[in-house]
């Protein structure tokens, strides 16, 4: 009777344990899918940046392309503020948002709070970089284009 009592508590410290390491561990895979994910789409947000570079977009094109590609993973829409979720209102709104002249302009019609976070390096030729540090994780994502600009445009200035 006496040995009972010493192993009682047993079954529930072990159960305890287990717990923890699943939910741990559950956690760890939920991050690093978060993670790939993230590599995926910034994999995708330099190849935009590359393919907008050698069809000879300026600079601040090719970054708007870059942000508009990376909008899963920079986080809650900061403008326009209301439903998180309203899908056909951000859709609505990117090709607003490409079409303006100027960064300031920009940010009046749409904004992201990951956008400050991003580095776009669109290179000299037909490859790009892209960047996203935040607070779990540093990600980049390349991506190299042939550059054909040169045989389809003039060089008129531009």
């Amino acid at each position: 009777m006496h040995s009972v009592r010493l192993h009682s508590g047993q079954a529930i410290v072990e159960t305890l344990i287990a717990a923890v390491v699943v939910v741990f561990g559950f956690l760890a895979l939920f991050r690093l899918s978060h993670m790939l994910t993230g590599k995926i789409l910034l994999e995708h947000a330099a190849m935009r940046t590359a393919r907008a570079r050698t069809v000879g977009f300026n600079g601040f094109m090719c970054c708007k392309s870059a942000r508009v590609a990376a909008i899963p993973v920079c986080g809650r829409r900061l403008w326009p503020e209301g439903d998180e979720f309203d899908y056909g209102m951000e859709r609505a709104r990117i090709p607003i948002y490409m079409a303006t002249p100027t960064p300031a302009v920009a940010r009046g019609a749409l904004d992201y709070e990951g956008w400050g976070r991003l580095a776009i390096d669109e290179g000299d030729g037909g490859g790009a970089n892209v960047r996203l540090v935040n607070d779990w994780f540093d990600l980049t994502g390349s991506a190299e284009v042939e550059d054909n600009c040169s045989l389809y445009l003039n060089n008129y200035g531009l």
